[in-house]
């Protein structure tokens, strides 16, 4: 088990198809792109992607009326193309269609 500190850094959960991931980031592009990066690099082919990857901003003291403003969605496909994997986001691109 590892403990962090909401207040000491940005802090997302990162989820996609069957797998979730909490990491450190300056903003959820970064945290989208590296946990990409993580996953492919431990589970490589084998790893199970959706169309969206859906983040969420981790903060200390979250309002029940702000929730929904610390959850964002974003393209896998766009993802993996920021990551600099332009070939597997065309696949997944062709794949989604989106």
């Amino acid at each position: 088990m590892k403990f962090i500190d909401l207040s000491e850094s940005k802090y997302y959960m990162i989820r996609c198809s069957d797998w979730s991931v909490i990491i450190e980031a300056a903003d959820e592009t970064e945290a989208c792109t590296e946990a990409l990066n993580k996953m492919l690099e431990k589970y490589g082919k084998h790893l199970k992607l959706s169309s969206v990857m859906i983040s969420h901003h981790l903060e200390p003291d979250a309002i029940e009326e702000d929730y929904d403003d610390l959850i964002s969605y974003h393209s896998v496909s766009r993802m993996l193309a920021n990551a600099g994997l332009h070939d597997l986001s065309s696949n997944v691109k062709l794949v989604f269609g989106a």
